[in-house]
């Protein structure tokens, strides 16, 4: 069964937490290793959400040749993403979750189309609400309780390992829950355990604004604000550490990453963040950053805005490009019906054959990806996308049908079939489990 891989992911990798070996030459992949209307479909998501995923080991190569199994063993992985804002359109903008929405990035049938198994659901208060942080976060978690009580068929929205694996064995679509911006905690340690009591299993500590508990990315480098960790927020730190609770430190200042380095008893995940040495960018992590989050055991997941990952990248380039992309994926959509495999062929083949030479290509998140794997290894690497967080995404990713584009690149890039599954799911998990439990 697919579920034992969920058993066997913390001893294949328990020997790599802390001993990564630093820089690498410039091989990539197994080398670096071995050395508006809800109820309308667009046209591109007709294919059946019946995947024929089929269940493996990780110890195990069940493909013989990757350039050709590549979608293949997309759809037989546990496939994770480890942020995706799509309740902001659910709870505000009356977007249908189990819905195929036109104006929308994400949503049950699209991450299904895509392969993925498991969603981390952003829990995030908009800008906009100046009081009130903590009843608005307590109504998006009814939102999704309210889901998984209307379809207990088909999804399930996890607080613990145990339960996550109960729902992936009875083919579910599995939801967690993890928070975006400590000042949904109101400075409170009372609100901070309500939080984990619902199900949030991972906190940023910060947004783009500070709060009590920190000052942010965007404050320290843009706006010169000093500080690291408050003294609440040394506390929230502890605590969150006893309770089983993942730190993220996407958003964060780097003053009060290293505060959390030094405090943090547990492995730290930055959610959905990138490589600054590719992409300066304030929210981009330094080399020295993902060193520690490594060495910590950590995760990171590698966000798709095409602004962390290319900073000569162009919207209106990438725009043009998704429009020609997803066009012509609608026009042959209808020739394969269920077959995900043979649509994914044909829709990388056309992609392959109609090149944009502008834009951000995925090959640049790849390259995102590859630095992290040169740097530390391949552990502690995974898809954080940010869909429906209000961003423009890379070139052929225009939507979360996408995903399997990535596994086909990494094929390309010279990874093996472990690798794949361990970036694809596998390093999250084993973070998720030794952690929450």
């Amino acid at each position: 069964m697919k579920i034992l891989i969920l058993a066997i992911i913390p001893a294949l990798m328990l020997c790599n937490f802390a001993c990564f070996s630093g820089k690498t030459d410039g091989t990539s992949g197994s080398q670096m290793q071995s050395q508006t209307d809800s109820t309308k479909q667009t046209d591109s998501n007709k294919v059946s959400n019946v995947t024929g995923k089929q269940d493996s080991t990780m110890n195990t190569n069940k493909y013989t040749d990757l350039n050709k199994d590549a979608f293949a063993l997309h759809y037989d992985a546990i496939v994770i993403d480890t942020h995706n804002d799509i309740l902001m359109p659910v709870f505000l903008q009356g977007a249908d979750l189990n819905k195929d929405n036109p104006g929308t990035q994400s949503d049950i049938i699209k991450w299904k189309r895509g392969g993925l198994d498991i969603q981390m659901f952003s829990i995030y208060v908009p800008e906009r609400f100046k009081s009130n942080h903590f009843s608005y976060v307590m109504k998006l978690i009814d939102k999704l309780e309210e889901n998984e009580t209307e379809n207990p068929g088909s999804f399930a929205l996890c607080r613990n390992y145990a339960e996550l694996e109960s729902g992936l064995r009875a083919g579910k679509f599995v939801g967690l829950l993890g928070g975006e911006g400590g000042n949904m905690i109101e400075g409170s340690m009372e609100n901070l355990e309500t939080l984990y009591s619902r199900g949030v299993r991972y906190l940023g500590l910060t947004w783009n604004t500070s709060n009590a508990i920190a000052i942010s990315a965007k404050d320290e480098t843009e706006r010169g604000r000093a500080g690291g960790l408050t003294e609440f927020g040394k506390g929230v730190v502890k605590r969150m550490n006893e309770l089983g609770m993942l730190i993220d430190v996407s958003h964060l200042g780097e003053t009060a990453f290293w505060d959390v380095v030094e405090l943090s008893n547990a492995p730290i995940i930055a959610s959905h963040s990138n490589c600054y040495s590719l992409a300066p960018h304030y929210r981009n992590l330094t080399d020295e950053q993902i060193k520690a989050i490594a060495k910590s055991g950590g995760y990171i997941g590698i966000n798709f805005y095409y602004k962390f990952l290319d900073p000569s990248g162009n919207q209106t380039a990438i725009k043009n490009a998704q429009s020609k992309y997803r066009n012509a994926a609608n026009k042959f959509a209808g020739e394969y019906g269920d077959d995900l495999i043979g649509f994914n062929e044909k829709r990388y083949e056309y992609i392959i054959n109609n090149p944009v030479n502008s834009g951000t290509s995925v090959d640049i998140l790849i390259d995102h990806i590859d630095h992290i794997v040169k740097l530390v290894g391949v552990d502690y690497v995974g898809l954080g996308s940010d869909f429906d967080g209000s961003i423009t995404t890379v070139n052929e990713l225009y939507d979360a049908t996408c995903y399997p584009i990535i596994t086909k690149k990494l094929v390309e890039r010279g990874y093996t079939e472990q690798d794949i599954r361990k970036i694809l799911g596998g390093n999250f998990l084993r973070v998720f489990k030794q952690v929450c439990g």
